[in-house]
């Protein structure tokens, strides 16, 4: 059966709540191309199968690439039972990311290299997250930031962001770096949409804005929270 790649325009546009936009499809609904735009991000080049035993397995699977010159993501979503699982790995690179943080001024000179990410999301229901576990590299560099309306340039190290599921459909953050034997920061982000960050001591030094205080370099020392959804 010849579907056109259309009908993927059309669900995917009605079914995201805008996160996700799919424009210029070719091909048919089994294997095209297309442009998509995540989270007002920079227009990607997508390319896409379904292969055609997992279909007659009632368990149909996307394999897809996502690529442009500063984003390359290899990944497979599953369709079943009113969710879509989604794996993925791939990089990032400092100039998609500085696009994100261009209104914080903050400018990032290293690459968010992303070793695995799975996440399921319902259907129909502003794509909610019921699962996300990761496991993504920051490869350091520069960074440049703001303070006091002064630039101020620090050399990150290495960073590992470790993600997972707990309880009560919690999920947490752990940021670590092999040039220390602590967590960095920690973030936990609630189903109801309220992210909690903490920061240790040893996290404010390596940018160049030391806590004053007294506390260890492993203790936490600012909690932040804010309702992001």
């Amino acid at each position: 059966m010849k579907a056109p790649a259309s009908l993927i325009e059309r669900i995917v546009n009605n079914e995201s709540q805008n996160l996700i936009q799919f424009s210029s499809p070719t091909g048919t609904l089994w294997q095209g191309t297309g442009i998509i735009n995540i989270i007002n991000s920079p227009d990607s080049a997508i390319s896409w199968s379904l292969p055609l035993l997992d279909i007659l397995k009632l368990k149909p699977k996307i394999l897809w690439n996502i690529e442009s010159p500063t984003l390359i993501l290899d990944g497979e979503s599953v369709i079943l039972m009113g969710e879509i699982e989604t794996s993925t790995k791939g990089k990032i690179a400092s100039g998609q990311l500085n696009k994100i943080f261009a209104p914080y001024d903050v400018l990032l000179g290293g690459d968010l290299l992303i070793k695995t990410i799975s996440i399921t999301n319902k259907l129909n229901e502003n794509f909610l997250i019921t699962n996300l576990t990761g496991d993504l590299h920051w490869t350091g560099g520069p960074v440049s930031y703001v303070l006091s309306k002064a630039s101020v340039t620090v050399a990150s190290p290495v960073f590992q962001l470790k993600l997972s599921n707990q309880i009560k459909g919690v999920i947490q953050a752990i940021l670590n770096s092999p040039n220390y034997d602590y967590p960095l920061m920690k973030a936990r982000l609630e189903p109801k949409g309220i992210l909690k960050i903490q920061v240790s001591k040893g996290f404010t030094k390596i940018f160049g804005n030391e806590w004053p205080g007294r506390e260890s370099d492993d203790q936490f020392i600012l909690e932040l929270e804010e309702r992001i959804f």
